[in-house]
């Protein structure tokens, strides 16, 4: 029984992870997105040589390349969690 309840327990805290994950990723795209606009309106404070616009891009982008990476997270969490699960069934911890 407690054997059960340990891979049920796991399997939830695998997918908490994922959808955590995601959430984070979805909250970077839309800062990315907003810096991205601010570049572009130039709005904010704008430092010449530091925080030109072509910088503030280049943060952007950066931003967004993290927010793939976490989305890519979220997705392993997620097939960690199905793998797991296959694997209790073929061991027949059920």
């Amino acid at each position: 029984m407690l054997t059960v309840a340990q891979i049920g327990f796991a399997q939830a805290v695998q997918e908490g992870k994922a959808a955590k994950k995601e959430m984070k990723a979805e909250k970077k795209v839309a800062k990315a997105r907003e810096l991205r606009e601010n570049a572009r309106t130039g709005k904010g404070l704008e430092i010449a040589g530091v925080s030109d616009p072509k910088t503030r891009m280049a943060k952007a982008d950066r931003k967004m390349e993290k927010a793939a990476k976490k989305e890519l997270k979220g997705e392993a969490k997620e097939l960690k969690a199905v793998a797991k699960e296959k694997t209790k069934k073929a061991a027949g911890v059920d």
